[in-house]
């Protein structure tokens, strides 16, 4: 409430820890109704748990979000039947996990260090397959397409943002207050004026048309197709291209001066993605983890990784080989 007269944010904590065993999902459906609109969401998996530490300021909302994997729908029927007073614009800066986000058309995977946009008033879906954590970030729709000097369009949603240069500096901002917030409201409160321009500055720099954007737009997008179909055998820079719906002259220009090529680093997307299987699934076997990252054939898979780790998958797993921090753990959800 107020504090030497001023109007502190409004501080709301949601965890399924709160709730009677056997009632998390029930709850997690109503506190997502409460801390941003309504949706349909079900649990992927036999367990579920999830927490929401949500900021209500005077022209936007702030919140960190923790959750075990799920499926979320918002259909044409609940934006109809929803009852919010306004349309809002969703910004995820993602922590940790994926996230697959579809709207208008599009399907693109939050990874950690990026940013999703999504709209409130057209149908959306969200998936996670995995224990995720994310910054979210609301913004009444029509208001910050008015301040950003825009016309109100899809063109930026279901789009993944890498975080560098100044919209990194802009993502670390919204991050931190989000995660201390709750430690000093005051503080929080003194920022909301800049918090609210620089969210309204985001909507500007990742428009097309911005200095530097288009290229870096496209790459970004070309990076999310892999991912989003890295398991495809097939995929090849002609399906990649006619994905993008760009030529193949324009794929591999995008990935110009990056040290690897468009293939390459789509196959450095699946090594990647191999090298956390092995890390984080040790009871699945290498012919399977080859199969679901893209590989034709467990050969092809062996003589790739040994080419870039120096040794067998195998070798790796018997290893322990750990890779950066694990996913933080939220009390009560470990697996």
């Amino acid at each position: 409430m107020a504090q030497d007269g001023l109007v502190l944010p409004r501080l709301t904590s949601f965890s399924t820890r709160s709730c009677p065993r056997g009632d998390e999902v029930d709850y997690w459906r109503q506190a997502r109704r409460e801390a941003y609109v309504a949706v349909r969401t079900d649990p992927v998996g036999s367990a579920f748990g999830g927490e929401i530490r949500l900021g209500q300021y005077a022209d936007f909302r702030l919140s960190t979000k923790r959750a075990r994997p799920e499926k979320v729908r918002r259909s044409a029927s609940d934006i109809a039947q929803g009852r919010e007073d306004e349309e809002y614009l969703y910004l995820l800066f993602q922590l940790s996990g994926n996230l697959l986000v579809e709207q208008a058309g599009r399907r693109t995977l939050a990874t950690p260090g990026s940013l999703v946009i999504y709209d409130s008033a057209l149908p959306f879906s969200l998936s996670a397959k995995e224990y995720y954590e994310q910054v979210v970030l609301e913004l009444p729709a029509d208001k910050a397409f008015s301040l950003a000097g825009m016309s109100r369009s899809d063109d930026l949603l279901a789009r993944t943002f890498d975080c560098g240069g100044a919209m990194g500096a802009v993502a670390a901002f919204f991050v931190n207050l989000a995660q201390r917030q709750d430690g000093d409201r005051l503080g929080a409160h003194r920022l909301e004026p800049q918090a609210t321009a620089l969210g309204t500055s985001l909507i500007g720099l990742t428009a097309p048309g911005q200095c530097g954007m288009p290229e870096s737009l496209r790459r970004a997008e070309a990076l999310a197709y892999m991912r989003v179909h890295l398991a495809d055998p097939d995929l090849d820079a002609d399906g990649i291209a006619a994905g993008l719906h760009v030529s193949r002259r324009t794929l591999f220009r995008l990935f110009e001066g990056t040290g690897e090529s468009a293939m390459g680093r789509l196959r450095s997307l699946r090594l990647e993605r191999a090298r956390v299987m092995l890390r984080t699934q040790p009871g699945k076997q290498v012919s399977t983890i080859a199969l679901e990252t893209g590989f034709s054939s467990s050969v092809q898979f062996y003589r790739a990784f040994r080419a870039v780790a120096g040794m067998t998958p195998g070798e790796y797993r018997e290893a322990g080989i750990t890779e950066g921090p694990a996913a933080p753990v939220i009390p009560g959800l470990e697996t």
